[in-house]
């Protein structure tokens, strides 16, 4: 019996890391070079060059777990053109041509266009969680191969989702631009003032652009270890209710224990029970806890807990419904019927995190899975640890 052979493009790569490795696989020359060259390009954010530093090692450590296809002039037909994408793929066609057997993996929309329509090469992506709505896709190329996609883009055949978010890496400049589906066509995003919060990444401007629109009452702001999700949901849910005044209240749920019980058995009242529970919010402020409880004396900020929020309607509100990959299915119902006239409700976790169901069959991952196309409805997933170099380090620590 054959086996299949995985060949990874660059994006696959890093985007995979570590999980590359599980088993063997084919890449090109043409992707180690450009490894080595996003490492210490002036261009690129330092998360990408972190992301080929550690790539890097890793090939260095495990090279018997694969095999490099270098290319040669003479896998280009003519009238090809010679660019590294068309080398890349060129290569993953002549190594099929010998074994009959290669699967091209890649994240990238233009390459994974042209392995499956040039070269009839059977394409998967690198993600290993196709069942979890990230709510975006990728496309990378110079300015002509950009122009190219969007003359060739199909909405209706390629299911894009409104709401869902295009992001561009041009390599003629190394900059990104972000876009967002509005179920007709792509638009620009809107972002708050730089003087109120800055992103720092691509998938951040999409989470702001998602917390700015007044056409979104449920928002999905995903994330790993450090990447931001709570602070972006914070700043933006305090910006829209004491800047704009969208909304006159800020509610913040968590639930405390990961098994969806009450608090009864915690000492004092409901609020000596939930203050803990919301000091990660409080790091988000800029008076820290004492600005918390100057918004609670006001009204502003009502924090609370599942269990007791039955019966109760929240209008001009807008619910943060933190570390939210610890609710259950019946939590994730009751908090979201709580919701009243001129009402938002931001989610934010990562199911990965969770200690109920760290699986794609956690609830908050099944809601994104189901609302995902709805107007009223947005989702992202921050992929990237923006704290420190220390924080990415135990990020990755006993993964494997």
């Amino acid at each position: 019996m054959v086996c299949t052979i995985k060949f990874y493009d660059t994006c696959a790569l890093l985007n995979l890391l570590d999980k590359a490795f599980a088993e063997e696989f084919a890449v090109s020359d043409i992707t180690l070079h450009e490894i080595e060259h996003i490492k210490t390009s002036g261009n690129k954010d330092g998360e990408t060059k972190y992301k080929a530093r550690k790539l890097s090692r890793l090939l260095d450590e495990n090279y018997e777990k694969y095999h490099v296809v270098f290319f040669r002039n003479e896998y280009l037909e003519e009238g090809f053109t010679d660019t590294n994408d068309m080398k890349i793929v060129s290569c993953a066609y002549n190594l099929h041509c010998q074994s009959g057997n290669v699967i091209f993996i890649s994240d990238d929309i233009c390459l994974k266009n042209l392995a499956r329509k040039v070269f009839k090469l059977p394409v998967e992506s690198s993600s290993t969680e196709e069942n979890i709505y990230r709510g975006y896709r990728e496309l990378y190329g110079n300015t002509q191969k950009i122009n190219d996609a969007f003359n060739e883009f199909n909405i209706t055949a390629d299911n894009w989702n409104k709401n869902e978010y295009l992001i561009i890496h041009n390599t003629d400049d190394d900059s990104a631009k972000e876009m967002r589906f509005d179920g007709e066509k792509f638009v620009n995003l809107k972002l708050p003032p730089s003087k109120i919060i800055k992103a720092k990444n691509s998938l951040q401007r999409c989470a702001l652009d998602i917390l700015m629109n007044p056409d979104i009452s449920i928002a999905a702001i995903l994330g790993t270890y450090g990447s931001g999700k709570t602070f972006l949901s914070m700043r933006m849910a305090l910006y829209n209710v004491l800047e704009k005044g969208y909304q006159s209240k800020l509610l913040g749920c968590r639930e405390p224990r990961g098994e969806g019980k009450d608090v009864g058995f915690l000492p004092g009242s409901l609020n000596d029970k939930t203050n803990s529970f919301f000091l990660p919010l409080a790091q988000q402020l800029d008076g820290g806890e004492f600005e918390l409880e100057s918004l609670k004396q006001r009204g502003v900020l009502e924090a609370n807990i599942p269990y007791y929020m039955k019966g109760t309607t929240y209008n001009d509100t807008i619910i943060l419904a933190d570390e939210a990959e610890d609710l259950t299915e019946k939590q994730i119902r009751l908090i979201g019927t709580r919701l009243g006239s001129n009402s938002k409700i931001y989610f934010s976790g990562d199911y990965r995190q969770s200690v109920i169901n760290a699986s794609d069959g956690n609830a908050l991952v099944r809601m994104c899975n189901e609302f995902k196309g709805n107007p009223n409805f947005a989702c992202i997933y921050l992929d990237s640890d923006v704290r420190s170099e220390a924080s990415k380090m135990f990020a990755d620590l006993f993964t494997s």
